[in-house]
């Protein structure tokens, strides 16, 4: 299975939703001939009739309903993977060193790391509180 293939089953499935190329076109932000053009490289590359086309409405056929009824849960979790993937972007994680001194230590940090520690919980702290001058380049 290629991206292609992805894409062609994923406009099939909002087709189907939509009952209308049009609609899945307004869906998808793409035209309608492109929706029209991925369904029908995709009827053509599986040899099998996925739509019933009238000048109305679209709806699956048999074979194209069997399809979507296994291909739904798949692209649902392929939304989900990809909607963690972006949370996980959006989330900092890491390692963050802290030098600091012991005054600020204790008046500044302290009272803000159960905030820090619950809004970054990706985020390793290590603090290291020194009242010398540290080269943090090292």
């Amino acid at each position: 299975m290629n991206r292609a293939h992805l894409s062609q089953l994923a406009v099939l499935a909002t087709v189907a939703q939509c009952g209308s190329f049009r609609g899945a076109a307004r869906e998808l932000a793409i035209a309608p001939s492109a929706v029209s053009h991925a369904v029908s490289s995709l009827e053509a590359r599986l040899g099998v009739r996925l739509l019933a086309r009238s000048t109305r409405s679209v709806a699956p056929t048999e074979e194209g309903a069997r399809l979507l009824e296994r291909l739904r849960p798949a692209l649902s979790e392929i939304d989900l993977a990809l909607e963690t993937a972006v949370e996980a972007r959006d989330r900092p994680a890491g390692n963050l060193r802290l030098t600091v001194p012991r005054t600020a230590a204790h008046l500044t940090l302290t009272p803000r790391l159960g905030a820090f520690a619950a809004a970054y919980p990706e985020i390793v702290l290590e603090i290291v509180i020194e009242d010398r001058f540290t080269d943090v380049v090292e």
